[in-house]
């Protein structure tokens, strides 16, 4: 289930979509402004930014510390990092809360520790911050850093999804899907599906793309599933790829087209992770269409997924 995000200039994002954090306008403006500038190579700004940091201005520590985070206008330090961001959440910003917890988690600029990330999480989500309450949920579904509790990282999402937060959208559409620490209904799933795959999740797209292929939740529409698949694709999701993959290949939605289902597989495999049970399932699936083509139309698909890759996932 979806957890991950990053803060880039006064926002969170989250796969992709772009959600203000709340805070005092004028401060989190002139922040922006300063580290957009530093950016761009500005030394005056990233000076001016790192004196109103080092005055205790909030939105500035949060800046500057995204800015070494991502060596943006500078070098890459996520220890120091770490350091402007902690001066942030000691003041209780919820935004810089968030980023420390997703420091400790994914271990950048400190050493992992799940503990430690949902300390902070939590005092985020508990002002009502909807990416920590996403977060929350997370660790709750996996046991990280907390007791493994499905009901409890059901609550978590819920409520983060009525905040309007997308992912949790998603996750929460997928606990429906599955009865994860709820009853199980693929009618709410849909439903949530829906917002966030409306709201340009592509994870989401991949789910709602299964759910008319299979007729889960939604009466069966093998168009509707392609339809969905695509945008997911598109967006960066190997699930969807695949799903789209398997649709052309088998003639489900489309008309049945080999090279294009083997270069839509390709594609899947290149964003899947090495070694992971998707990236197995996808190679199974494209190996075994491999097979029943001619020389000819491999290397017709292989130009095409090339192609594709340079479009949707930013591969080089």
């Amino acid at each position: 289930m979806k957890s991950r995000g990053i803060l880039l200039l006064g926002t969170i994002v989250l796969f992709g979509v772009v959600f203000p954090v709340p805070g005092r306008a004028m401060e989190r403006t002139d922040a922006i402004r300063l580290a957009k500038k530093a950016e761009g190579g500005d030394a005056k700004a990233r000076k001016t930014l790192f004196r109103k940091a080092r005055k205790g201005d909030v939105w500035a520590e949060i800046v500057y510390g995204d800015l070494l985070a991502r060596g943006k206008g500078g070098k890459e330090d996520p220890s120091r990092a770490i350091i402007w961001y902690r001066k942030a959440a000691m003041s209780g910003n919820p935004v810089a809360e968030t980023n420390l917890g997703a420091a400790y988690y994914f271990g950048q600029g400190v050493p992992d520790d799940y503990i430690q990330a949902a300390t902070w999480f939590r005092k985020a989500a508990r002002q009502g911050f909807p990416a920590a309450e996403n977060w929350m949920g997370s660790l709750r579904a996996a046991g990280l850093g907390v007791r493994r509790d499905s009901f409890r990282a059901f609550t978590w999402y819920r409520k983060a999804a009525h905040d309007g937060e997308t992912a949790a959208m998603t996750n929460l559409g997928e606990a429906y899907m599955e009865g994860v620490g709820t009853v199980r209904s693929p009618e709410k799933g849909v439903g949530w599906l829906q917002k966030a795959a409306q709201k340009g999740d592509a994870e989401a797209q991949a789910m709602l793309g299964s759910a008319y292929k299979y007729g889960q939740g939604v009466p069966r529409n093998f168009s509707k599933a392609v339809d969905w698949f695509r945008k997911g694709a598109r967006g960066g999701d190997a699930m969807a790829a695949y799903g789209l993959g398997v649709c052309y290949a088998r003639g489900q939605g489309v008309s049945p087209d080999a090279v294009r289902g083997y270069a839509w597989l390709t594609v899947a495999q290149a964003m899947s992770r090495p070694g992971s049970p998707t990236a197995e399932i996808i190679l199974r699936e494209r190996n075994y269409l491999k097979r029943r083509m001619s020389p000819s139309d491999i290397s017709r698909s292989e130009l095409l997924a090339g192609n594709l890759l340079r479009r949707f996932s930013g591969k080089p």
